[in-house]
């Protein structure tokens, strides 16, 4: 009970952060007009900085099974999220077109970034933090050429370009860094840089991007919580209980029970194992409401999933914490 109770005082400040990103939209303390400087700075800075923070020194990702097993995974993950979604819309016969392929997507893609990152550092440390960016890679590039192309009903192929994100493009400086310091039997943390001669502005660097990387997860959670606000009312004027069955049916218990099963069975790093499980938690990530918005989605089966999903998951994402842990033997 008391590891159950760690997980859930771990959940609820989260939801609590997203409760007040929608308080102050509805106070008018953060307007919409700001949302898209705020979502720049969170993704093109805030995000990267966090990544390079946790990867560059990371001995977790200086082992080949983590490098190689990682990214596959999160793609797999993903991947197969979105293809258990599109198989659930055709078996419960979901009109064909931008309704089936707008299910696909936001319920087979999970919010893999600003809930588990938070939960992952506070539950299992940095070690598993810096093995959750790199699954994010893998994850990140079935988003865009599996779920994208999904929905827009286009070539998965055709999507490879838009993979080179800024996160993705952290990742991967990020992880090419540490290997490089560790091809001349280095590591760039504080033992290290204490002791060489160029460590001191090294170190500086290092700080002020730990820094601007502390501010990612609380103002991509406000605005979280905010673009959800905004959504609220366009959302309980849809009619959708088949909808929101069926997505809480493949976020909430299918996919949880096949990223678990993954954890357990396959011979990967604790670490691994442990973010598996906690990307298996997940509910619909809230940017997938944009895309689907702009790219030619159906609007009301997004709103349906994404909060079905979210409301789902206050209850459903400690318990399948909690069960995973046991299943492969996390403390």
């Amino acid at each position: 009970m008391s590891e159950y109770l760690k997980i859930l005082g771990s959940v609820i400040p989260l939801f609590f952060l997203m409760s007040v990103g929608a308080a102050v939209r509805c106070r008018g303390l953060l307007n919409e007009k700001a949302d898209q400087t705020l979502l720049n700075l969170a993704v093109h800075l805030l995000l990267p900085a966090l990544i390079l923070d946790h990867v560059v020194a990371s001995e977790a990702l200086r082992h080949w099974s983590n490098l190689i097993w990682s990214p596959l995974l999160g793609f797999i993950c993903t991947a197969g999220g979105v293809a258990v979604a599109a198989l659930v819309a055709r078996v419960w016969r979901l009109p064909h077109g931008p309704q089936a392929r707008t299910f696909a997507f936001t319920a087979g893609i999970f919010n893999y970034s600003y809930i588990p990152i938070p939960l992952i550092d506070v539950l299992y440390g940095p070690s598993a933090l810096a093995v959750l960016f790199l699954f994010n890679l893998g994850t990140e590039t079935a988003f865009w050429m599996v779920g994208f192309g999904t929905l827009e009903g286009r070539s998965f192929w055709k999507e490879w370009r838009r993979v080179l994100t800024t996160p993705v493009r952290a990742i991967i400086l990020g992880v090419g860094i540490n290997l490089l310091t560790a091809c001349f039997g280095l590591r760039l943390d504080d033992a290290t840089l204490n002791a060489a001669v160029w460590g001191w502005p090294v170190k500086v660097l290092l700080a002020t991007i730990h820094l601007i990387g502390v501010c990612s997860i609380p103002l991509a959670l406000l605005l979280i919580g905010a673009t959800m606000a905004d959504f609220w009312e366009e959302f309980r004027r849809t009619r959708g209980a088949k909808v929101m069955g069926l997505s809480v049916l493949v976020r909430n218990l299918v996919c949880p029970v096949g990223f678990v099963l993954l954890a357990w069975l396959l011979p990967v790093s604790p670490d691994l194992k442990e973010t598996l499980v906690v990307q298996a938690a997940m509910p619909a990530g809230v940017f997938s409401l944009v895309l689907a918005r702009h790219h030619g989605g159906h609007v009301p089966v997004a709103l349906q999933v994404i909060f079905a999903t979210s409301a789902a998951a206050i209850i459903t994402l400690p318990l399948w914490i909690h069960f995973g842990m046991q299943v492969i033997g996390a403390k």
